[in-house]
């Protein structure tokens, strides 16, 4: 007889949308997630109102890239794993759109 619950796969989908002019040195953070190892995907979109390619890091100051879309462009990537993700605009002008996390992780209850 098996004393421990089986693990459970749990969703994760969050959709947040940004308007900034902030350039990666002052990124702004869009999602956090601080418990356990998450892996999914990632879609960045960047509206047709922006002024400038939008861009999404895994830290704060910009280093560690893992999407970039032109206005009126989006770009999907997987990302093995996940816990933050901090948006900005390359060049410092306004970027407005949408990144929309969809992953998965296991967790025993």
């Amino acid at each position: 007889m098996n004393c421990f619950p089986e693990p459970q796969l749990v969703q994760v989908s969050a959709c947040n949308s940004f308007n900034t002019e902030v350039e990666a040195a002052s990124a702004l953070q869009i999602f956090a997630h601080t418990s356990g190892a998450v892996a999914g995907y990632v879609t960045l979109s960047n509206f047709n109102a922006s002024g400038d390619t939008a861009s999404i890091s895994t830290d704060a100051a910009g280093t560690d890239i893992i999407a970039t879309a032109e206005p009126d462009n989006s770009y999907t990537v997987f990302v093995p794993r996940l816990q933050n993700l901090y948006v900005f605009s390359e060049g410092g002008e306004v970027v407005v759109g949408q990144v929309c996390v969809n992953a998965a992780y296991t967790a025993r209850p």
